[in-house]
Parts: C-alpha cells; sequence; structure tokens
C-alpha cells in the first residue's frame, strides 16, 4: 500500500493518472431524475458481526439505536432513507438480532424509506430445507464450482475427519453415526457457504438471547434454529427475503448487492433455471429484453414502475413463491426456488448475477465497462453502490466518465483481528440536499480517519481513479494525503 502526499497527486492529476480530466467536470449538466429530498445512508454485508453493525449504526448521521434496541431514524423532521446492501448472515453472533432490527425498522410507519436488498448470504439459506431433509452419505456437491474456488470438500469426507476427531469415548461409531442434521449443517455451513462456524457462533447467540450458557443449548436447537429461520412464515430469514428486493433505484441512486455485469443488461432470469454446475457448452437460461434500464427494471418487475419509491422484485417473490410450494427435493433431484439460488453462483448464472458479480476481483478492480456506464447513464444513475466482494479497510470507489461504482464490503479490512474487520467502520451517504452529494466518513484498520465528498467543485477528484503505476486511490484523510491501494483483499 502508498499513501501518496498531495504534491504526487497533483502531479499525477496533471498527467500520470491512466484517465484524464476530473470527475466532477465531466458529469456538469448531468439530468438529474426524480431526485428524492433529505440524505439516503448505506450499510452492507455485515455479516452478523453485531459489534461492526453497531459501529456502523453509531456512525452514521441517519439513523440511530433507540433505547431498546429498535432502529429510527435520526432527523425526525427530515425525509431520510436508509438501504441495507444484503448479506445479514454467517460470520458473528448477531444474526437474529441484526434481522431483527432490520425487520422492525422496515415494518414501522417509516416502512417507505426503508430498503432492504437480498444478498446471496441471504438467499442461499433457502436450501437448508431440502439438504437437511435427506441423509444419504454420497450427495452431490450442492454448489457449483466458482472460479478459484478451493477443492470441495465431500460430506463423506466431512464426516471422516469428525469421526476421527471422537475418538473412542462412548464406545465404537461409524461413518453412519456421525451423519447426524447437526453435522451435516455444519458441512453445508463450513464447506458450501463460507461460514466456517457458524453452527457454534448461533449457539452462542441463541444463548445470549435465553440469558442461558451456550452448553445448555442441544445441536438439535441449533438446527431448529436454523431450519425453522427460513421454512417457517415468521422464519427471520422468510421474512427478510420477503421484505427484500435485488434492485433498488432512488433518484440517480442504483443499490445492488453485487454488481452490473455486462452481461446481466437486458437479461431476465427465470424459474427453470438450474442450481447446479453447467455442463461444458451449456447455454444460460432465461431471456433477453431490448431497450433502456428502465425497460430491462420493468421486466423485471411487471406492473411496476421506475421511481424513487421502492422497486418491488417480482422475480424474487415469484422465486419465493416457488421455494415456498416445493421446499423439499422433488423428482430429478429439482427444489423450489432454483432459479433464485442461481443468483448466488457465477457459473449455474453464467455471470449474469447483480447478486455475486463485482468489478472487484480479488479486490482489484476492474475499469467500469463503456457498455455498462451507457446503459446507465441512459437510465438517469450517476452512482451504484454495492457489497458483497471485500473492498479492504475503507469503500472502493471506481470511477468512470459520467458514473460511479461505489463497493462498501469491509469484511477482511484487518486480517489480524479476530472478526478480520478491527477498528475499520465506513459511513456511506448520499446528501439529495446538495445536489447528490456523496459523502465518506470512516475510520481505516489503523485508526486513522477520513471524512471527504466526492462529486462537485468541493469533491475530491482524485479518490476513485487508478495511477499510472496501477494503485488506485481510495480515500483522502483529515491529514490531508490519500490512501492508496495497490495489492489484494481475499475475495
Amino acid at each position: 500500500m502508498a499513501l501518496f502526499d498531495r504534491r504526487l497527486l497533483a502531479y499525477l492529476d496533471d498527467g500520470g493518472w491512466a484517465g484524464s480530466g476530473t470527475f466532477h467536470d465531466r458529469i456538469v449538466g448531468y439530468q438529474q431524475v426524480r431526485r428524492p429530498r433529505g440524505m439516503i445512508g448505506f450499510i452492507t454485508d455485515c455479516e452478523g458481526d453485531y459489534a461492526y453493525w453497531s459501529r456502523c449504526v453509531s456512525l452514521s448521521h441517519i439513523i440511530q439505536f433507540g433505547p431498546e434496541g429498535q432502529l429510527s431514524f435520526k432527523r425526525t423532521e427530515a425525509e431520510d432513507r436508509f438501504v441495507f446492501g444484503g448479506d445479514v448472515f454467517d460470520k458473528g453472533t448477531g444474526d437474529l438480532r441484526i434481522a431483527r432490527q432490520l425487520l422492525d425498522f422496515k415494518k414501522r410507519p417509516s416502512k417507505d424509506r426503508v430498503w432492504l436488498l437480498a444478498g446471496n448470504r441471504d438467499l442461499n439459506k433457502l436450501r437448508f430445507p431440502a439438504e437437511l431433509a435427506e441423509d444419504e452419505l454420497d450427495v452431490p456437491q450442492p454448489v457449483p464450482l466458482y472460479p478459484r474456488a478451493p477443492p470441495q470438500v465431500s460430506l463423506r469426507s466431512f464426516l471422516e475427519k469428525r469421526l476421527e476427531g471422537e475418538g473412542s469415548e462412548g464406545g465404537p461409531k461409524t461413518i453412519e453415526d456421525m451423519n447426524t442434521k447437526a453435522n451435516r449443517l455444519r458441512w453445508i455451513l463450513d464447506h458450501t457457504m463460507t461460514a466456517a462456524g457458524a453452527f457454534e457462533l448461533r449457539r452462542e447467540e441463541m444463548a445470549l438471547l435465553g440469558g442461558q450458557e451456550a452448553g445448555n443449548i442441544s445441536d438439535q436447537e441449533v438446527v431448529e434454529s436454523f431450519l425453522a429461520s427460513v421454512a417457517e412464515e415468521d422464519g427471520v430469514v422468510w421474512q427478510y427475503l420477503l421484505h427484500s428486493s435485488l434492485l433498488v433505484l432512488i433518484g440517480d441512486c442504483l443499490f445492488v448487492h453485487g454488481g452490473l455485469p455486462k452481461e446481466a443488461i437486458n437479461w431476465i432470469p427465470t424459474m427453470d433455471m438450474r442450481y447446479v454446475q453447467p455442463r461444458e457448452g451449456a447455454i444460460c437460461g432465461g431471456r433477453r429484453v431490448e431497450g433502456t434500464l428502465e425497460d430491462w427494471m420493468t421486466a423485471m418487475m411487471p406492473g411496476c414502475s421506475i421511481t424513487w419509491l421502492h422497486i418491488e422484485n417480482n422475480f424474487l417473490q415469484e422465486g419465493l413463491q416457488d421455494f415456498r410450494a416445493k421446499m423439499f427435493w422433488g423428482p430429478g433431484r429439482v427444489r423450489g426456488g432454483e432459479g433464485l439460488l442461481c443468483l448466488t453462483s457465477t457459473p449455474a448464472c453464467f455471470r449474469r448475477s447483480v447478486v455475486v458479480e463485482s468489478l472487484l476481483q480479488g479486490g482489484i478492480p476492474d475499469h467500469l465497462d463503456k457498455e455498462v456506464e451507457a446503459f446507465l447513464v441512459e437510465g438517469g444513475v450517476r452512482t451504484v453502490f454495492c457489497g458483497h466482494k471485500p473492498c479492504g479497510d475503507s469503500p472502493f470507489v471506481v470511477r468512470g466518465e459520467r458514473v460511479a461504482v461505489v463497493h462498501c464490503d469491509t469484511t477482511y479490512s484487518d486480517a489480524s483481528a479476530a472478526d478480520k474487520r478491527g477498528s475499520a467502520v465506513a459511513a456511506v451517504e448520499m446528501d439529495a440536499c446538495s445536489l447528490g452529494q456523496l459523502c465518506l466518513r470512516g475510520v481505516l484498520a489503523d485508526g486513522r480517519g477520513y471524512d471527504f465528498t466526492l462529486y462537485g467543485a468541493a469533491g475530491d477528484a482524485h479518490v476513485g481513479r487508478q495511477c499510472s503505476d496501477g494503485s488506485w486511490v481510495k480515500a483522502k484523510l483529515h491529514d490531508g494525503c490519500r490512501w492508496a491501494f495497490a495489492g489484494s483483499f481475499r475475495s
């Protein structure tokens, strides 16, 4: 990582950039459509880390915790809005609490100003009913193998390893003895959902909420907690998905969990898609429509108009109904909700998913595709907000000619910290009252702070740009220096 001072950046701006000109010069006269009043806050990818979630809320100018832990808007007279970017669950003792707080916020009278996005860690829980109902040892690998993935661990090999660790206490055991719902769930979480340790973390959270010792929570109770969360009508995962969207458009701001890959433009997923590893030469399912961003989103959401109001994604709701009707395996090893599960997989979706595709690959971004940018500009979008891929200890902005993409998943901001986040925290807020000014505030993993804006004459023209040495400028620090990055993060 490199820390550039002002003089070096001034030199780079004069000729050392991979691109030329300043971003705010290029958006003069930009057509602003249906701009809302107030501010818009964005938090994403808490993944069950309640301490991180709490730091984000405390830093926010838009939302706050009430005396009973409930969320509310800070400025009662303003028309502020809040978007949670998805991935509530998996890696901490806050799964249930964070989800319940978000749902309570979404169901309050201010619900039309609160949006929840469905992330891959939220959607993949639809797998639980079918996969926990079977007892075969040699089941097919349940997740299509994504690029750069480590070798998959089979259920049998997982159980064999657990059997080796059991020893002979309590008498001889066989692999069949190890084939319990609890162990199958451990395998699903640890080796197919990248949620290692989530089983015991759930036990800890259940104990915390119930005022008990973790040792008093049985394996079966933990299994029931995970299963009921999606299989029951009042389950926290099910309720979250029912109240969530795949895409949200507010004014000229597009919110999405992963990103908008070129292949996704005007592509509509369909329920007949299968959550499996595609055969060589296979062709992606779904269908294509022609037209603008509005035409595409309207096709994704029949009967809905594109406004700054909540975009109700009919494909998501259709997929949830399909899941509810067929939660368990049917003939041909097919279950309901397969179309939605495909959105959590790069290979199953042929790189077309707005949930998992991203400009960030290993923490280093690609430049914004010109065709994607033109599509967004024509649709009135100036800023895209997303999460999903780790971006280090501060948001990672990637600027095109007229559109900026703001990545906000700080999951792996501090490898030395127990939670892999450390003290890093960020506030990502759009101030509609100042002609759509984007404000980025926060603290890096080493404790240094930043607080700057992105657009207009007062905005920082360097953040979001790639330097001639390949590094990217990520933030303007309190001392006036810029924070630049040229390494990689865990992806």
